[in-house]
This record gives structure tokens, C-alpha cells and sequence, in this order.
């Protein structure tokens, strides 16, 4: 008996990120116990193939994120100088985890009742969440540029929004339910809970770093100058500092963990450049998948220009992409891109 060959038409339809559809659409058990099998210094590992100089930063980290995996929610923060690597370290664990971390810009979120749209709740929108008998992991917030959102603003009463949203914020890392919108100018939303969920602060807080500074380093000249001086970033932050920059008092409070990143040299840079194994020269030849040569003079200028702009890593691959479009448009075929 002869079959008949049926033509079968897949379609992929789109799932929406608030239908219970979207959490079982692309994770499975296997990948639960992947994650489940990462140690701390696995996890570590990976950070620090690409994030440099901050080895402490990345332990901790990993320890973080190690207890999460176990069902031990955290609220830490990671405290440091522009160009340091804090989002480095937030990119390369949503390369480890990639349906768990999310990154979010809060410079300018603004309070309920305030112009503007990005607000509390829709940070959520977006993430993903498990529900009951789900082999999903909650979503771990990576929250940039906080050091912003803490700085008071006052409105023309005098009030201070800051502190509006921050409460805001409070009541969601205490571990409340949130109502998120499906759409920008949707007025349905999903109702998600927050007891679960993660959180890790991101800011430079360069003003208090240079205030820091000046009160170790005391009186330039006369009894009690200091012989050696303190650089901004050398002392590590603690939660005064943080409230002292805006953050109140209550939602400091749940920060379990400040971790302060080490500020980054011209010298620190510069060996970078030098790395093989890691590093920007290395991350720009997996993406172009060429080696990339560049001279011992563009790599002085690349990291003085790093260092003197505060564009840190970032700048140095930037400037190092200009230099490659150059060699590209050049030649085409060319197996190593040299640059002098």
C-alpha cells in the first residue's frame, strides 16, 4: 500500500514575552541541569576571559550568581570608574546565562505621574518568568548607570523625584507583585511577582569617588597633609558612601553586597592590548574571525586614548574597528588585518 507524501507547512508563530508559552518555548531540562552544573569558579572563568583586572569583581560575582542558580535571590551592586568593566561583566553573564540576565539602562526612569516613558514596572517587560512546575530560573536584573537615578532631582515644588522612583523600586525588590504592560500603549498588563528576581546595581559615582578622595587625602599643605595622596576610586565604597550620593536609606539597606571595582590605568590598558588570550585585540579577531596585528605605537596611542577619554575598553575596540574598516576597504582579501 502506497503512502501519499504530505507537504507539512511549519510556522512559526510569535509568542508573546507575557503568554505561558514564551518560558517553555526555548528552555528545557537539559539546560537546567547545564546551568546547574557551573561551580562558582566555572562561572568565574568565563567572566574573566574577557573582563581584565577585576578578578575580585568576578569572584564575587560568581558567587552571586552560583547561590541564584540555588534559589537565593541577591541585591548587590557593582560600584567603580567609567571603563572599568562593570558592563563588561553584566555582557559576559548574559553570554553564560543568556535567558536569565537581562540589562537595563536606568538613568532616566521617572516616577508614576511624571513625563517620560520608561518607568519601574516596564524594566519587566521583556523578561521572562517561571510559574509552577516550570524548569525555568527567575531573571536575574542587571541595573545600569544607578548612580543617576539616585542623584536628587527636584521638581519645581521641590520635591525630590529621585527619591519617588527609588521607593518605587523598593517596593519591588522587596518582593511585591508589579503590573507590567504588555505594549508601550497598552493598557493591559500582566500581573508579575518580584520575590524571586535578582538584582545587581550598576553606577561610577565619579562626584563621590573625587569627594572621598579629598577628605582622605585632608589639607594640602600644613599639619595633617597627607605625604601620599589618594586617588578617586583608590578607597573602596561602602553604604554611606551610596546614600551619601542619593541612594536612600531604606533601599540601600537591601543591597546585601557592594562590590567596588578597581580603577583602570593608561599601563592597565596598555597590557591589555597585549593579551592573547583575552582582551579587546582577541574578542575583535573571534568577531572578524582574522588575526589582527597592531603596531607597539597605535597600541601606546590606544590606550592613552582610553585612559585620558574615560571610554575605557569600548573606546579602544571602537578606534580599533575605524582602523579596520580602513584595511578592509583597502583590501578585501586580506588575511591579517595589519595595522600600523
Amino acid at each position: 500500500m502506497s503512502m501519499e507524501k504530505k507537504n507539512i507547512n511549519i510556522v512559526r508563530n510569535y509568542i508573546p514575552w507575557y503568554s505561558d508559552d514564551y518560558r517553555i518555548s526555548y528552555f528545557s531540562e537539559q539546560r537546567k541541569k547545564d546551568y546547574l552544573s557551573y561551580t562558582p569558579q566555572d562561572i568565574y572563568s568565563e567572566l574573566v576571559k574577557n573582563v581584565v583586572n577585576q578578578d575580585e569583581a568576578c569572584r564575587k560575582v560568581a558567587v552571586m550568581m552560583y547561590q541564584h542558580l540555588r534559589g537565593h535571590r541577591f541585591v548587590g551592586m557593582l560600584a567603580g570608574p567609567t571603563g572599568s568593566g562593570k558592563s563588561f561583566i553584566a555582557e559576559n553573564l548574559k553570554k553564560i546565562f543568556p535567558d536569565m540576565v537581562y540589562i537595563r539602562d536606568i538613568s532616566n526612569v521617572t516616577g508614576d505621574g511624571w513625563s517620560g516613558g520608561k518607568k519601574v514596572r516596564t524594566l519587566f517587560r521583556g523578561v521572562s518568568f517561571p510559574s509552577v512546575d516550570d524548569v525555568r530560573f527567575e531573571p536575574v536584573l542587571f541595573l545600569d548607570e544607578c548612580d543617576k537615578m539616585f542623584a536628587p532631582k527636584h521638581s519645581s515644588s521641590g520635591e525630590n523625584v529621585s527619591e519617588s522612583v527609588q521607593s518605587e523600586f523598593l517596593s519591588v525588590i522587596h518582593g511585591g507583585e508589579i503590573a507590567v504592560p504588555y505594549q508601550d500603549s497598552s493598557s493591559k498588563s500582566v500581573m508579575i511577582g518580584t520575590s524571586g528576581i535578582s538584582f545587581l546595581f550598576a553606577g561610577a559615582f565619579d562626584r563621590k569617588a573625587r569627594e572621598i578622595a579629598e577628605k582622605e587625602n585632608g589639607p594640602a599643605l600644613g599639619f595633617g597633609a597627607h605625604r601620599t595622596k589618594i586617588a578617586a576610586y583608590d578607597r573602596e565604597f561602602n553604604a554611606s558612601d551610596i546614600m551619601e550620593a542619593g541612594c536612600i536609606s531604606e533601599l540601600c539597606g537591601r543591597i546585601q553586597k557592594i562590590i567596588s571595582l578597581n580603577a583602570i590605568g593608561e599601563d592597565d590598558y596598555r597590557k591589555m592590548l597585549d593579551e592573547t588570550e583575552r582582551g579587546p585585540i582577541h574578542e575583535l579577531e573571534k568577531e572578524f574571525g582574522i588575526p589582527i596585528q597592531i603596531s607597539s605605537e597605535r597600541k601606546d596611542k590606544l590606550a592613552h586614548e582610553a585612559y585620558s577619554s574615560g571610554l575605557g575598553i569600548r573606546g579602544i575596540k571602537n578606534r580599533i574597528r575605524d582602523q579596520i574598516d580602513e584595511v578592509i576597504w583597502n583590501d578585501q582579501n586580506a588575511k591579517i588585518l595589519d595595522i600600523a
